[in-house]
């Protein structure tokens, strides 16, 4: 060999890791490898340190000897050439210290890896499998582009090498799905060919072939639900090539779809669920079921089930045995099953010759709650049919005519539909509603009555309402007894139709257009008790929370004004907006035990367990919800928030496939700043920076109020990577951005302690405190949030800005609610804090830990862990930071709190903030 290089001739030993390149970067230590505790010791240090597996990983693919000179600028070109060297042999000696001395055959100037290295790499093993034929083999080791989303800092020489070799496998991967799709599929395997294909399309988005060989694989079963999912994939794909890259699909594409289109039509009609939820979460995978204020991000995946062996095959035993229980229950009880089968309606848009949106809207709304009374029969909700709208690309704004609630109906399961008509006749109005029974589309027959004048068109509604139930297929004796519809509602139809204003405004996000409507309504008919919910939930989003809190129990006095469901749900909700998320769990598992069909319930419930910490059971509910219903956009979400809130790989894993199918659904959410920022959170923790910064991008080009979200995370990001001079300018891009809008002076105040925060780090204390002052003054004016002033007070404290931070205590002990646990906490943190900043550290030590109990996140851990340190109690103290340090996560304030802890840790390891990363 050329520079009097050899290699080991030793017979290679079995492997003792494997380098996975394929989707990231991953060196895995193999179970039972032939290594001493000092060789195993040594590996599993080096898995854990980027760039030299990157190095290792570069020398694997090198069948000639490397000159030193070459790897050092590869690998540290921005370190001095003295440095670059030194930092050679330390890697070099690092991977013979875990692959054996013998691991890198090396001279002064040049380097090679052994023949004899114990290590096995899904590349080569790639490569092999093409040169031999297997196709199959090859395929199950192309898991992503290589190196996706493994980029090294300072090391430009490297990036351009693994872009290279990118674009080489990449090349040959699209070779073999080429041959391999057809291949498949010609076998009776199209799940396999789906699954491939999707991987091929994510090669090259604009490959027509690949897309046709996808909807081929996806329709080939031929039931209506195969072709279905082929139809809507075909859609996701048209918009997202629309999006991605302002591209159109090839002519033969939609071709293919239009032939499944017309397969679909063909067939004879029934009703079909959506099977096959697993299928759903391994084939593309990627919080609050209400998508208006208060909606927030959630997630799951059957994957983290099926992870162990003894667990799965628990699964199957309780299924089995449950499958005996419940066919004995069918055989014994066949006419009781039929009677509490619940019938899923979707009441459809009222058709109005006059176009009167406003009244015919409030017909449609006041008919669902009516209908749903009881437990009886299953209503589609509005945001529901909102959501289908979404899947079939049309405006969520679509009127819903009869063929339009038929072809919804079809897609979610729904067995009927009603269509309600509004006619007038000088001042009497004709109210009808025609049923069609979905699966035949036969008219099931019309139920009508008349109004005198519009004064008592609800109490007419009422009267078909009744008429409808007993359609719908109920015996005599097990038909719920509904109250009128006025009682739980509103006698007001001025009133109804204010709400459903102020409905329509909450969901574009014109808050305050809305909460002059919701009050407009309360005006009209003071014991409307569905308003003054709706007005107190808006209120806390809008963060007002003495008013919202007023709102809710002025609602709840009104319970008698409604149905128990609703009624249930506005109990749930003052708990939620109390932070009392176990109270809020409580309900509605007491509901759901007499109710177990309502899975809107469930779902809210699944959320408030999310709040609850308690993540693992969010988790299992989610997947409950979406084993019902698997294209709800919002349940995906909350299932990868509670997944990516668990600390295992395969719960980050399920978490990554919800969010991508959450983002197939709805391309929408990938620009949503909750979804958007906990999205990203899951790629930081992933190892891939660079990509979570490109996801939270993405919001710099949407309105204001987007951007400066955007810039928030991506000033986080920067603090992430220890760079707190452009954490500084993207903390005040936000900061900006926020003040140039109306009613965002909490997100102000959030960017501006972030931003004094980052002030810090850089050692601009001045500017940190100037932005503190700024704080102070929009303290005065606009935020209510206790929790945000116990955040800066405390800042402000810890600067000895005593009388300001006094000033925030003030501030929120007038906007506090009473019986709002975090309002109680935030009260005591902050007390804490000026006892501190006063010199008493036994009182402050006192307060913080009743504040503790009532918030465990991590600002209150740091909070308590800085006084215990005051008090003389080091071992406390350690014991806190130690633990905040160990639970590093990345987003806002909490992350801060747990870089400080880190930072109490290892004073001595304090360094100068480094420029770029």
């Amino acid at each position: 060999m050329s520079n009097g290089l050899s290699t080991a001739t030793s017979v290679r030993s079995s492997p003792r890791a494997f380098l996975r390149t394929f989707g990231g970067l991953t060196l895995e230590v193999a179970d039972g490898s032939d290594t001493n505790e000092t060789e195993a010791r040594a590996l599993h240090e080096l898995a854990g340190r980027r760039r030299k597996v990157a190095l290792l990983l570069y020398l694997t693919g090198q069948s000639r000897p490397v000159s030193r000179e070459l790897l050092a600028t590869l690998f540290w070109s921005e370190e001095p050439p003295e440095r670059a060297r030194h930092n050679l042999a330390e890697a070099l000696s690092h991977i013979r210290r875990a692959f054996g001395r013998h691991s890198i055959a090396s001279r002064v100037t040049d380097v090679l890896l052994a023949d004899s290295c114990p290590i096995d790499v899904d590349v080569r093993l790639f490569d092999a499998a093409l040169a031999n034929g297997d196709l199959e083999r090859a395929a199950s080791l192309y898991a992503g582009p290589f190196l996706e989303g493994v980029f090294l800092q300072r090391a430009p020489g490297f990036d351009d090498w693994a872009a290279r070799e990118r674009a080489r496998l990449s090349g040959r991967f699209v070779a073999l799905s080429v041959t391999l799709v057809p291949r498949l599929l010609s076998d009776g395997r199209p799940a396999e060919a789906a699954a491939l294909a999707e991987h091929w399309l994510n090669e090259d988005l604009e490959d027509a072939d690949a897309a046709i060989g996808l909807l081929t694989a996806l329709a080939t079963p031929g039931t209506r639900a195969a072709l279905r999912d082929a139809i809507e994939r075909y859609g996701r794909l048209k918009m997202r090539l629309l999006a991605e890259l302002e591209s159109e699909l090839d002519e033969s594409v939609t071709a293919l779809s239009a032939t499944h289109e017309a397969r679909l039509a063909a067939l004879p009609a029934r009703r079909e669920t959506d099977s096959a939820l697993a299928t759903h979460v391994e084939s593309s995978p990627a919080m609050e079921k209400d998508t208006g204020p208060g909606a927030v991000p959630q997630v799951l995946t059957p994957t983290a089930a099926a992870s162990s062996p003894h667990r799965f095959a628990r699964i199957l035993i309780g299924l089995a045995g449950a499958f005996v229980a419940v066919a004995a229950w069918v055989v014994l009880r066949p006419r009781e099953v039929a009677e509490a089968a619940a019938a899923w309606v979707l009441v459809a848009d009222t058709q109005d010759p006059a176009r009167d949106l406003v009244t015919t809207e409030s017909i449609s709304m006041a008919l669902s709650v009516a209908l749903a009374q009881g437990d009886r029969l299953n209503v589609v909700t509005r945001n529901r049919v909102r959501e289908a709208l979404q899947l079939m690309r049309r405006p969520d704004s679509t009127f819903v005519d009869e063929r339009t609630a038929l072809e919804i109906a079809t897609r979610i399961g729904a067995g009927q539909v009603v269509i309600p008509s509004l006619a007038r006749l000088g001042a009497q109005r004709a109210l009808s509603a025609r049923t069609v029974d979905v699966a035949t589309g036969r008219a099931l027959g019309v139920d009508q009555t008349t109004a005198v004048n519009e004064d008592s068109l609800l109490s007419a509604l009422d009267v078909v309402a009744r008429q409808l139930r007993s359609r719908l297929g109920r015996s005599s004796r097990n038909v719920d007894q509904p109250r009128p519809l006025p009682d739980v509602t509103t006698a007001s139809l001025g009133a109804l139709r204010e709400y459903t204003i102020a409905n329509d405004y909450s969901r574009r996000r014109v808050y305050d257009s809305a909460l002059v409507a919701y009050r407009r309504a309360i005006a009209l008919d003071s014991s409307f008790a569905t308003a003054y919910a709706a007005l107190g939930q808006l209120l806390h989003y809008t963060n007002q929370p003495a008013e919202g809190e007023q709102a809710l129990v002025r609602a709840l006095s009104l319970r008698s004004r409604l149905s128990e469901r609703e009624a249930m749900r506005n109990e749930a909700m003052q708990a939620r907006w109390r932070r009392q998320p176990d109270s809020a769990i409580a309900i509605q598992q007491r509901w759901l035990a007499g109710h177990p069909r309502d899975t809107d319930t469930r779902s809210s419930m699944a959320y408030d367990l999310f709040l609850g910490r308690r993540f693992a059971a969010a988790q299992q509910v989610y997947l409950e919800v979406l084993a019902t219903d698997s294209l709800n956009p919002v349940d995906w979400i909350n299932l990868a928030a509670s997944g990516n809130a668990l600390d295992t790989e395969s719960d980050r894993a399920v978490a990554r496939r919800a969010f991508a199918r959450a983002f197939a659904l709805d391309p929408s959410r990938r620009t949503d700043v909750i979804q958007n920022n906990e999205y990203g959170s899951l790629l930081v923790r992933a190892g891939f920076p660079d990509s979570a910064a490109a996801v939270f991008r993405l919001m710099l080009g949407g309105p204001p109020g987007q951007a400066s979200r955007g810039y928030r995370s991506l000033g986080l990001l920067a603090l992430w990577r220890r760079d707190p001079r452009t954490a500084v300018a993207l903390f005040d891009s936000a900061a900006q951005s926020h003040q140039a809008m109306k009613n965002e002076s909490l997100g102000e105040v959030r960017a501006r302690l972030m931003l004094a925060w980052a002030l810090g780090e850089a050692g601009d204390e001045a500017g940190a405190r100037a932005e503190l002052e700024r704080t102070r003054a929009l303290s005065r004016n606009g935020v209510a949030e206790p929790t945000v002033l116990y955040w800066a007070g405390k800042a402000m404290a810890r600067r000895g800005m005593t009388a300001a931070a006094r000033e925030m205590l003030d501030t929120l002990a007038r906007r506090a609610v009473a019986g709002n646990v975090r309002h109680e906490s935030a009260a005591l943190l902050l007390r804490g804090e000026l006892a501190l900043a006063r010199g008493e550290p036994g009182v402050a030590v006192l307060l913080i830990e009743r504040g503790g109990a009532l918030d465990s996140t991590p600002v209150p851990r740091e909070s308590l862990a800085h006084a215990a340190r005051a008090a003389g109690q080091t071992a406390r103290a350690d014991s806190i930071y130690r633990h905040l340090a160990g639970t590093l996560r990345f987003g806002t304030e909490a992350m801060l709190a747990q870089r400080l802890a880190v930072r109490q840790l290892t004073p001595a390891r304090r360094q100068r903030p480094r420029r770029g990363s």
